[in-house]
């Protein structure tokens, strides 16, 4: 736990119409779970109108549905609360490459500042420890005996995500001898890069909606 002594982050996760906001692809959910001393503080999450109807394959995935959406708030409220919640926080996510996309688009979208934070990516954490394969979120839940919560649902993601940080953040200070945050971000970022493969998000982590 020294490692996450004194540290507070901010824990993303999202849920979406599709895989590539490129596309026209849109947020359904949003959750923000504070972290701090490597204890859950605080959680937000909301459904967002994607805009966009849902196609039935990503709704059989997280189950949100149009009809679930269709008087949840426009975008404009949700990204300002978002970035409210995060500030300068440090962030983390599990297959960031998948949501910060998204999450880009949403602030962009509704004229606030982009997320500059540092990025903590449980993924890389996990590949840097176990190589590819086996990395997708349940599968990691399971391999540590993490609390049951509700999957592919972005506040159960997010508490999830937040609980594999503490676990991996402590075998990469006592395996590996990282000391600080800003070194288990980077950790993070560079077993991503240093990857033997390339693995899509759907082979390693499941869809990614």
């Amino acid at each position: 736990m020294s490692l996450l002594h004194g540290v507070r982050l901010a824990v993303l996760d999202t849920e979406t119409t599709g895989l590539d906001p490129a596309s026209g692809h849109a947020l359904v959910e949003v959750a923000s779970v504070t972290l701090e001393d490597g204890v859950v503080r605080d959680t937000w999450a909301t459904l967002v109108r994607p805009g966009r109807p849902i196609p039935p394959a990503a709704a059989a995935v997280h189950g949100i549905t149009d009809a679930m959406v269709a008087q949840a708030p426009e975008p404009p409220p949700v990204a300002a609360e978002l970035r409210r919640r995060c500030g300068d926080l440090p962030i983390a996510l599990h297959n960031a490459a998948f949501d910060l996309p998204f999450l880009a688009a949403l602030l962009s979208g509704a004229g606030q500042p982009p997320l500059l934070n540092p990025v903590v990516d449980t993924l890389g954490l996990a590949r840097g420890l176990f190589d590819s394969g086996g990395n997708s979120l349940g599968a990691l839940a399971a391999r540590f005996r993490l609390p049951r919560e509700t999957g592919h649902r972005a506040l159960g993601d997010a508490l999830t995500t937040a609980r594999l940080l503490v676990v991996l953040a402590e075998r990469w200070e006592r395996e590996r001898g990282v000391r600080t945050l800003a070194e288990l971000a980077a950790a993070s970022q560079d077993a991503l890069r240093l990857a033997p493969r390339r693995v899509t998000a759907r082979a390693e982590t499941g869809v990614p909606f």
